[in-house]
Order: C-alpha cells, then structure tokens, then sequence
C-alpha cells in the first residue's frame, strides 16, 4: 500500500525535476516485516518510476515497446544521494536504508552445510547480498537467510531483458572453407570458394520468445561472406573478396558455374611461406521487435565467424619458346 508522500530531500527533488518522473512514497512499514526489513522499494524517502520515451507506466509495470531500449518502467531507489535501481537482474531487490542488494542464492546450501547455522531450509532461504561502498563500488558479503523473500518476486522481464536472452540463444555455425583446385592453383585462373553450407551459418535467422503480455522476435539477418586471400595488396593489407551467399562447391565433371571465385595475380611459391591463407568472415546484423507493436528493443551489436585458415598454394604456368 503505497501512502501519500509528506516530504521531499532536496537531492530527490533535483533528481525528480531532471527527469520529469512520477513520484512515489516508499512501499511498506520496515515493523511489519519479519524478513528483515528488504523491500521492494524501501528507501525510506521516495521512489521515482523513470520513464522511457512514449511510456507512462505505474510503479512496477512494464510497457511492451516502448521507447528506444526495450519499453516500461524502472523504479529507481535513492542512497547516498544517488538514484539505484530498485531492482537489478544480476544483484536483485536494493535496499535503500543500507545500500545493499539482496537475491536469492543458486544454488541454496545443501541441508546441513554450516551455512544454514540455526535456521531451517524448510522455512526460508539463503540470499546472496551485494553492498554498494561509500565510493559506489559493489562489494560481495556473506550470504544472508531469510524466512521471506526480501522485496518479493522478481518483477516479471522486461521487452529488453526477453531480447537480450533471445539473442544470445540464436546459435549461429562455425564455417568450414575450401578452394578448389587446391593444389593446382595458377596465376590468373579463378579459384572456386565455398563453405559448408548448413541450416545455422548460411542465411537468416529467426527466434521469437514469449514475455509478460508481449513476445519478442529477434532474426540475425545474413550479410554475406567476406574472404581474406591472403595475398599481398601491395600496400599493407590483402586482397578481399565479398560473395553473397556460401558459394558453389566444385565437384568433378559439374557444369555448374561458381557464383564465388577469385583469380591470383601472384604466385605464392615466391611468398616466404610458400602458401597462402584462405579464410573466410560471415556477419549477421542482429534486430528484435515486439511482436505487438513492431518497435525495436535494443541495439544489438553483428554477429560474425571466422573460419580456420586452409593453405592454398598457387603457382605459375610456365610457357616455352622454340
């Protein structure tokens, strides 16, 4: 039960006037808790709901899609004269009255491991407390039990929080290389390029995942492959080939036409390592929306592999005059 707020510390009321947030009095009386006096929102002076663009949610709330970073709300908690967020995903619920965030442990001591001292598991739990210093540093303490869960539930994930753990669930594949002919290669004739092409590393990707009263689509779309020939351009680097797709493998007597190949200028018999280095670098450009609405969540940054270097050793046609 959230009551009306009677006064204001002048470091509060700066905060609140830069970001133009709703104003909140702390959630519950610390005496009627026997958890220990962890609250969802305890800061003993003010809670203030930061709003993204386009968002105007209430205490707690999340709003699919909106504003620029994935939608909803953040409460944040004031201490040490600073906004914290009252709730963290890796740390959990913040305590205000003593700068320490709560979460509970995973996983919990075994039954009968010292850790537990005097208290039974069957009745509470054990929760990892992460306290901020005088100078903001987060400094680990020794695990806390309580018969309660300090600050309640995690609140449920926002739009942000689904995308970012879809995207990090979009497995793409290693890429395997070959050069064809590999062994025979001459100065001015194509070389075939290709990689193994499967279902994870030759085109786009997509992955949905279902939130609280929204879902999230997340694709990595396919960019093209970028191959390092390993010859020498002559002015520090080397020559570059950018193909569309996983190429053409080459088989004997095919009539098919390579859509990826590149021509040497120079043998590399004359190089100091006799062969060259042939790699290859696909991207993926990574991109989450909410289903609902069609707003992206997040700035997610390419996806891109490398393959192994394979050898290719390139000669040159010898003509005689008679």
């Amino acid at each position: 039960m959230l009551r009306t707020l009677r006064s204001i510390p002048t470091a509060a009321v700066l905060a609140l006037a830069l970001t133009g947030a709703f104003v909140q009095a702390a959630a519950a009386d610390p005496t009627d808790d026997p958890s220990g006096g962890v609250y969802e929102c305890d800061n003993r002076n003010i809670c203030i709901i930061v709003t993204e663009p386009g968002g105007n949610p209430s205490p707690g709330s999340t709003t699919p899609g909106t504003g620029g970073g994935g939608g909803g709300g953040v409460q944040t908690c004031m201490w040490n004269g600073k906004q914290w967020p009252c709730w963290d995903d890796d740390l959990g619920w913040f305590n205000s009255s003593n700068g320490c965030y709560y979460k509970r442990s995973n996983p919990q001591p075994p039954a009968g491991d010292p850790e537990w001292g005097t208290h039974d598991p069957a009745k509470g739990a054990m929760y990892d407390v992460t306290c901020r210093g005088a100078n903001d540093q987060l400094t680990p303490l020794d695990p806390q039990y309580f018969a309660a869960p300090p600050g309640g539930a995690p609140p449920p994930p926002t739009p942000l929080a689904v995308a970012t753990e879809l995207v990090r669930e979009l497995k793409i594949g290693d890429l395997t290389v070959h050069a064809a002919p590999l062994t025979t290669a001459v100065v001015g004739a194509p070389v075939w390029l290709w990689y193994d092409r499967t279902d994870d590393n030759a085109g786009d990707l997509r992955k949905t995942a279902q939130g609280t009263g929204f879902s999230i689509t997340a694709v990595a779309k396919y960019q093209g492959v970028t191959w390092d020939t390993g010859e020498s351009d002559g002015i520090g680097g080397t020559h570059q080939v950018s193909c569309t797709g996983a190429g053409t493998p080459w088989t004997s007597g095919s009539t098919a036409r390579s859509d990826c190949t590149y021509a040497y200028t120079t043998s590399s018999v004359r190089q100091p390592d006799t062969a060259y280095a042939l790699t290859a670098r696909a991207c993926w450009t990574i991109d989450a929306r909410v289903d609902q609405t069609g707003v992206k969540v997040g700035n997610f940054p390419p996806v891109c592999r490398t393959s192994e270097p394979i050898e290719l050793r390139v000669g040159e046609v010898q003509v005689l005059n008679n």
